[in-house]
């Protein structure tokens, strides 16, 4: 049985629960130290069920533009190669997570709720204005770089809410926010392959645009932002007051974890086609492991909130880059039939994606919820390069390698473990005894 963490830092003193906080100082006052938290009822729940249709309708993008990729490289652009469009794809995730550092900061300062709204009124404009492209470049500039920064605006805002209504949930509460990606994304591709094919391009974008419009005005309702005692006196930080080993230490592991996170989720179906020919290119069923394992990334997000609160948000976060590099490396490998690799698609989905959801969790954790969603924003930016460059080498190391897949099941496995090995000077600093709940 896993015992309690002892923190050598500051506690706070929150429900009858400790919590690791940042140093004491003069300029700290005395009522921001005593702060209790919902941690459930209504009001709270419906926060969550706030953040979770922000997260089902905008982090979900990737899974959505891989449909439009396939559409625009088959009907609008089919001299363009697939390398070059799916740069349009990673241009966004690329702006949206260099993006959240700022407007976390600006969250801080400005409040929550308004930097969302901005958020989600640029994003309905990037994807409104994207009905109407006919060029390349358009694709580019909207479903990249507009939206891109859009979504951005948002990100780091949602998946920190949770954490100021809930202490002992705070891991479960996190995770049902941010499964509505995997969820979102799997059920959002499926709705727009239907539309493309029904009533074409333009019309599809229009009503994709409108769907996200609705969901986001009547999420943005849901949410509420709590005020610290003190916050809106208080002087607003860029980065923690005290820049430890700790804080290195998790950005680095999702600096490096990140570049062989995503390559299932670009090469599966890819690796599918190889391994199992005899399924029908063009069929659904190719696309069936990737489908499950957003789906399964998902409820592996509710899994790692739960167990978060039951072994502690630093050990789940370590868990997830351990285990997900061992899956690619043991299990993806030897998968060459398509029941393998179905095991492989739901096993990766359900644990690899942990980190993601646990990041504001771990942040708060280790520092506090003072400036959590500037701190949140600086990690989710430290995995902006992976989110660009990490599957392009992936791709590369394929070709180098002669189209070996054990080649590139190797690399990325290889980073997810390097990035929990980074972890461990976090997690050891908070708690030196091996089976501490931290």
């Amino acid at each position: 049985m896993l015992a309690p963490a002892r923190s050598p830092a500051a506690t706070l003193q929150e429900k009858g629960s400790e919590e690791k906080a940042t140093p004491q100082n003069d300029d700290v006052p005395a009522l921001e130290m005593e702060w209790s938290y919902p941690d459930g009822g209504t009001r709270a729940w419906l926060v969550v069920f706030g953040c979770f249709l922000y997260a089902c309708t905008s982090m979900s993008f990737g899974l959505v533009w891989g449909v439009l990729q396939d559409y625009y490289h088959t009907n609008m652009f089919p001299d363009t190669s697939l390398s070059v469009l799916s740069l349009a794809g990673g241009l966004q995730n690329f702006l949206m997570n260099c993006t959240a550092y700022l407007s976390g900061g600006l969250g801080d300062r400005y409040g929550y709720k308004r930097i969302i709204a901005i958020s989600s009124l640029f994003s309905y404009l990037s994807l409104l204005a994207s009905a109407f492209s006919t060029k390349l470049f358009h694709v580019f500039l909207f479903q990249g770089a507009f939206l891109g920064v859009s979504q951005g605006l948002g990100y780091p805002l949602y998946v920190s809410m949770p954490s100021q209504w809930f202490l002992e949930k705070r891991g479960l509460a996190t995770g049902l926010a941010i499964c509505g990606s995997g969820i979102g994304g799997g059920v959002g591709s499926l709705i727009v392959r239907q539309l493309l094919s029904s009533v074409g391009f333009r019309n599809t974008m229009l009503i994709y645009s409108s769907m996200n419009a609705v969901s986001w005005t009547f999420a943005w309702f849901l949410l509420k932002e709590r005020l610290r005692p003190g916050q809106t006196t208080e002087k607003k930080r860029w980065l923690p007051e005290h820049i430890t080993g700790e804080f290195y230490s998790i950005a680095l592991s999702v600096f490096v974890g990140i570049f062989g996170f995503l390559s299932p989720f670009y090469f599966i179906t890819t690796y599918t086609k190889q391994f199992v020919p005899s399924i029908d290119p063009k069929s659904l069923k190719v696309t069936l492991p990737l489908i499950l394992m957003n789906f399964s990334a998902g409820f592996g997000r509710i899994l790692a909130g739960r167990l978060a609160d039951i072994i502690g948000p630093i050990n789940a976060f370590f868990s997830s880059f351990f285990f997900g590099g061992l899956i690619q490396m043991l299990v993806w490998t030897f998968a060459k039939n398509f029941a393998a690799i179905l095991v492989f698609s739901i096993l990766n989905g359900l644990i690899a994606c942990w980190f993601m959801s646990l990041l504001p969790v771990v942040c708060a954790k280790l520092f506090g919820i003072r400036g959590l969603s500037t701190i949140t924003g600086f990690m989710i930016l430290a995995n902006s390069p992976g989110q660009l460059a990490g599957a392009p080498i992936g791709g590369a190391v394929f070709a180098a390698s002669g189209n070996n897949w054990v080649a590139v099941t190797m690399y990325s496995g290889g980073l997810m473990l390097t990035g929990s090995l980074f972890v461990l000077y976090a997690r050891f600093s908070y708690d030196r005894r091996v089976w501490a709940r931290v």
